[in-house]
């Protein structure tokens, strides 16, 4: 090895050094909840277990070098709070009514990320006790022998893993089914049947949150709207995103700003994405349109909003026909939204808007994007799904008071992707628009764009 490269390891170590000692305890529940309500969400938790056991998994690992932050595992965050453990795992036991957290007890070389296990954490906590996680295997496979048909539901920790085997490489749930049969478990299921109705509503103190989110997630929209322009290049409109985020006091982004032109923002080639090593960055042109595909963090609560933008600041004509008949139907659905309606219905709703206005189109971008918006499969691409902890957390197929959800419809048409989303929050008269001020109509986003730097 190089005196250089000796220099550059021993530099590198001690930065990792530093980063271990700095940290803040791990113990301490993020300030703007109550610990009393995480312990009311494992007491929920458990009442729908009857007799089964849940399996929670915080983040296995500390935050990469290029991330600005450590995420924790959502689930694991609903329902402890504690924003900084790593490599722990909460068990909910239903047949006792019990919480057990398993942590990896401080060390010498680990002085962040972990917990003093004992009663006195457990007390501190609200929990039924806490265990170093060595002690996990054995206390599974005594539940398991004491239970013939014990059932085990398992919160992802990496629920977007793409790969599904072989169970190395597989995402967390397989790797858990695998380890969790071994031991003795008579069945695996997803967590997400336990914790989803639950995260599904929002309780005031989460909602007070998502309205701050929703608002720097809509500024930070307009921020990139008006950064596009003809030969910028995408990661222009991107950083104009994070640092809007970033003015606004959010902890930074909820996923890496979608500012997705022209061909890019078609399918598939916008999921080329996430596997390309530059986002699929490129010079951004007149005629092009770009989807703005945004949201900010604020307290583990993440936005998503967005528009489409033409990159000259102007649409053309088939645009501008394509762009208003979508946001037509659009607000035919969005009239239609409210407690326990379907998500089916508002779809409908909306169609029947477009159906109606089809007739009256001139241009033949606009003729074709109703004949593909009514067509079998028209809205294929819709979406009405979750927004919390994380920013897209399932899909609710009947809507409730409470639940705060993005409408986002979608769709493509001769070379053009259309696209535009809202964060609401259900009522039982309607919803209450938590991004209000983002324009909808080609007029509108047009004048947002003349503001553009």
């Amino acid at each position: 090895m190089t005196p250089l490269r000796q220099r550059r390891r021993a530099r590198s170590w001690q930065i990792a050094t530093a980063l271990l000692v700095i940290g803040i305890c791990a113990g301490q529940i993020a300030a703007q909840i109550p610990a009393s309500t995480y312990a009311a969400r494992r007491t929920a938790a458990i009442r729908r277990l009857g007799a089964d056991l849940l399996v929670v998994p915080a983040r296995g690992a500390f935050a990469e070098a290029d991330q600005r932050g450590f995420v924790q595992a959502p689930d694991f965050q609903y329902l402890t709070g504690l924003e900084e453990l790593v490599g722990s795992v909460l068990v909910l036991d239903g047949a006792t009514s019990s919480t057990t957290l398993f942590v990896v007890p401080p060390g010498p070389r680990r002085s962040v990320g972990t917990l003093a296990p004992g009663a006195d954490t457990a007390q501190s906590l609200q929990f039924s006790d806490v265990l170093p996680i060595g002690a996990l295997e054995s206390w599974l496979r005594q539940r398991f022998v004491e239970r013939q048909q014990a059932n085990v539901y398992v919160a992802s920790a990496d629920a977007r893993g793409a790969v599904e085997a072989p169970p190395p490489m597989a995402r967390s749930l397989v790797r858990w089914e695998v380890w969790l049969t071994a031991l003795g478990a008579a069945r695996v299921r997803p967590g997400a049947a336990i914790l989803s109705p639950l995260r599904d509503v929002k309780a005031d103190s989460e909602l007070a949150i998502l309205r701050r989110v929703a608002i720097a997630s809509r500024d930070a929209a307009l921020a990139g709207m008006r950064a596009v322009a003809p030969d910028r290049w995408e990661h222009d409109a991107e950083l104009a995103v994070v640092n809007s985020c970033m003015g606004t006091g959010a902890r930074g982004v909820s996923f890496w700003p979608w500012t997705l032109s022209g061909p890019n923002a078609t399918l598939p080639s916008m999921r080329k994405s996430f596997v390309a090593y530059d986002h699929l960055d490129r010079r951004m042109r007149t005629g092009e349109l770009v989807r703005i595909d945004v949201g900010c963090q604020i307290d583990h609560y993440m936005g998503d909003v967005g528009r489409t933008v033409p990159v000259s600041g102007r649409f053309t004509s088939g645009q501008r026909e394509a762009w208003d008949i979508l946001i037509a139907g659009y607000r035919a659905g969005l009239a239609a939204i409210k407690h326990e309606v379907s998500v089916s219905f508002v779809y409908d709703a909306a169609l029947a808007e477009i159906r109606r206005r089809a007739a009256s189109l001139e241009t033949p971008e606009g003729r074709n994007a109703a004949a593909i918006l009514l067509a079998p499969a028209g809205r294929n691409l819709w979406s009405i799904h979750g927004v919390g902890l994380d920013d897209a957390e399932g899909a609710p197929d009947v809507l409730s008071a409470g639940m705060v959800v993005a409408y986002e419809p979608m769709f493509m048409v001769d070379g053009d992707a259309f696209y535009l989303e809202d964060m609401l929050a259900i009522t039982r008269e309607g919803y209450e628009l938590l991004t209000p001020g983002l324009p909808y109509t080609a007029r509108e986003i047009e004048a947002a764009m003349s503001k553009r730097r």
